[in-house]
């Protein structure tokens, strides 16, 4: 994967510097269970119990959204680690995606992490009150090619987005509620699932004007995921509101042990 710039660098450092790390032996189903506020806020892998490998991959994400470093670079350190580590798969699971030392598993997280970060990044810029008057609506666009494309239009008219007299094309305004309803991660910005190959664009009020989104004169108001509440609160804080929060979701059904957050025996 080839990352995109950079930039917006300070907002995607923002939502980098909110996570706590969540060594947690949930698998992707359970973990989409988890509220969304919380997993915006947490950095975990499925089935990742080992600290050191989730804060080792949670700085390798740091590293690569500054554009200090290739991910070529980070996915050999992070191979070094595991071994050293000695995280080993199950037997049969050697080089697939479930491998935490294979190009599969490494890849799947430093780039869906740093695509997450640049994701919200480019979603904080886009609420500045001067963009979201002058660009006010976005088109979700393909900019990877990818071996299985998944149907988004159908994902669209599923979820109840607007159909424009563009359509096909997919636009809305950029606080729609369409954007967290097509998401996996129940987030309003890209990505919106794993490899999915989409991004966002935006469009111009004048545009979002012809295809009768929004009138002249509307005024849209800045939305706020309240990551600059959370930075003003020490590490230690925020890893206890995230492990209080947690708890009182899934009490009963999954507990902290030894630090990992585990399913209780005959929960969930």
């Amino acid at each position: 994967m080839n990352f995109r710039a950079p930039l917006p660098f300070l907002e995607a450092i923002e939502s980098r510097e909110v996570r706590s790390v969540l060594p947690t032996e949930f698998r992707t189903k359970m973990l989409q269970e988890i509220p969304a506020p919380l997993r915006e806020r947490a950095m975990f892998s499925a089935g990742v119990t080992n600290v050191e490998f989730l804060q080792e991959a949670s700085t390798a994400v740091d590293d690569l959204i500054s554009g200090n470093v290739d991910r070529a670079t980070k996915r050999a350190e992070m191979k070094k680690l595991v071994a050293k580590l000695e995280l080993r798969p199950e037997p049969g699971k050697e080089d697939s995606i479930e491998d935490l030392g294979s190009d599969a598993r490494l890849n799947l997280i430093l780039d869906h992490n740093v695509a997450a970060a640049q994701g919200y990044g480019a979603w904080k810029q886009g609420q500045d009150p001067e963009i979201l008057d002058n660009w006010p609506a976005q088109e979700l666009v393909r900019v990877i090619d990818s071996k299985e494309k998944r149907d988004w239009n159908a994902r669209w008219v599923a979820a109840g987005g607007p159909r424009t007299s563009a359509w096909p094309r997919m636009i809305a305004l950029k606080n729609d509620p369409i954007w967290t309803r097509i998401s996996r991660f129940g987030l309003p910005y890209a990505p919106f699932d794993w490899n999915s190959g989409m991004d966002l664009e935006d469009r111009t009020r004048d545009e979002a004007i012809a295809l009768g989104l929004i009138d002249r004169d509307t005024e849209l108001l800045p939305q706020d995921r309240g990551f600059n509440d959370n930075l003003q609160a020490s590490p230690e804080v925020r890893d206890q509101e995230l492990r209080d929060a947690l708890l009182e979701r899934f009490a009963g059904v999954a507990e902290f042990v030894g630090g990992v957050f585990r399913l209780v025996k005959g929960g969930g």
